[in-house]
C-alpha cells in the first residue's frame, strides 16, 4: 500500500501574508507617510533608506511578526487548498524557520508562540476546518535546522516563497519542490517547480495525486 503524501508548508509569506500588516504598522508608528502604496518589499526598502532605517527595520518586522500578526491574513486560496488536502486523506506539515524572540525586542512577544496563536484562530489546526495536526507544527531556529525537520519527517513535497530552501546543503533530493510567489509577475526558474497562487498549487498537485 502506498503512503499518503505528506505536504510541508512554510509559514511567513507562504500561507500568511503581512504586506497590510507591515503599511498599516509602518504609518502607525511614523515610519511610513500616510496613503503608503506597496507591500513588505517597498517598506523594507523606504525604511532602510531612512537614518537609522537597519535598526528602525528590525524594530518594525518584531512589531509586525510579534503582536501585529494577529491582524495578518491567510494567503488567498489557501483555504481551497486544505480543503483538497483534507478532502483526499493528504496529510500535512508546518515547517518554519523562526526564532523565538525578535532581534530588537528579545524579552518580547514570543513570535513561534504568536504564530500558533494566529493558526489556531484561523482554524488549520481545526479538523473540520484546515485539519492540519497540531503536533506537525514545527518552527526551527535555522534554514539548516528547517531542512533537517523537512528530511527527518519524510515530507513528499514542500511549499515555500524562499528558493533559498530549496538550494541549501541537505535539502532531501526525494521532496518534490513547490516554489510559491504570490502574484508576480515573473517566476524565477531553479530546480523547483514555481507558481503564483495556492489556487494553481491545489489544481497543479492535488489534481495529480487524487487522479
Amino acid at each position: 500500500m502506498t503512503a499518503l503524501p505528506l505536504i510541508g508548508l512554510d509559514f511567513d509569506n507562504t500561507i500568511v501574508l503581512y504586506d497590510a500588516v507591515f503599511r498599516s504598522v509602518g504609518v502607525e508608528c511614523g515610519l511610513l507617510p500616510p496613503g503608503f502604496r506597496g507591500g513588505k518589499a517597498e517598506v523594507r526598502a523606504y525604511v532602510q533608506a531612512l537614518p537609522g532605517g537597519g535598526p528602525k527595520w528590525t524594530s518594525l518586522q518584531g512589531m509586525v511578526y510579534g503582536p501585529g500578526i494577529i491582524r495578518a491574513e491567510p494567503a488567498p486560496g489557501l483555504d481551497g487548498f486544505l480543503t483538497a488536502c483534507r478532502k483526499a486523506g493528504v496529510r500535512l506539515a508546518v515547517v518554519s524557520h523562526k526564532t523565538e524572540f525578535a532581534a530588537a525586542d528579545p524579552g518580547g512577544t514570543n513570535l513561534r508562540e504568536a504564530a500558533r496563536a494566529w493558526i489556531a484562530a484561523h482554524g488549520l489546526t481545526d479538523p473540520a476546518r484546515g485539519g492540519i495536526d497540531p503536533d506537525m507544527v514545527f518552527f526551527e531556529t535555522t534554514r539548516a535546522e528547517k531542512v533537517a525537520r523537512i528530511a527527518a519527517l519524510g515530507c513528499t513535497h514542500f511549499v515555500d516563497d524562499l528558493e533559498e530552501v530549496f538550494l541549501e546543503p541537505g535539502f532531501p533530493a526525494g521532496t518534490a519542490r513547490l516554489l510559491v510567489r504570490h502574484g508576480a509577475e515573473r517566476l524565477p526558474s531553479g530546480p523547483f517547480r514555481a507558481f503564483r497562487s495556492w489556487p494553481e498549487i491545489t489544481h497543479d498537485l492535488l489534481g495529480s495525486l487524487v487522479a
